[in-house]
């Protein structure tokens, strides 16, 4: 004789939403990612205007250590990077996307 598993509908509800959650939090943070993207767009365009402002300024007026705007466009395309490849696996593993430097003074040349 067969048992048969019976299911209220307070049962099928709560094991529906079990079974749901965790796309509903993947979709999130999909969501979250996306958002993060954009706001590396916006900090790349403030960092473009930073380094128009800064070309224009006089020469007289420039401090001793100058913002090394290629470094911090080189770790911006990292994370852009590694948020992309996660989001768009192409393979199962995770790749190592490089450091982060986080030191984004250099000295001002000598010569100028």
């Amino acid at each position: 004789m067969k048992k048969v598993l019976f299911l209220g509908k307070n049962n099928r509800l709560l094991i529906s939403l079990i079974l749901i959650i965790p796309l509903l939090s993947r979709a999130s943070e999909l969501d979250e990612l996306a958002t993060t993207q954009r706001l590396l767009d916006q900090v790349q365009l403030s960092l473009d205007r930073a380094r128009t402002v800064a070309a224009q300024s006089d020469p007289n007026n420039r401090r001793r250590y100058l913002f090394d705007y290629k470094k911090a466009n080189e770790d911006l395309n990292t994370m852009r990077a590694g948020i992309d490849r996660y989001t768009q696996p192409s393979r199962a593993q995770p790749l190592d996307y490089g450091k982060v430097s986080g030191d984004y003074t250099r000295g001002r040349p000598l010569w100028r």
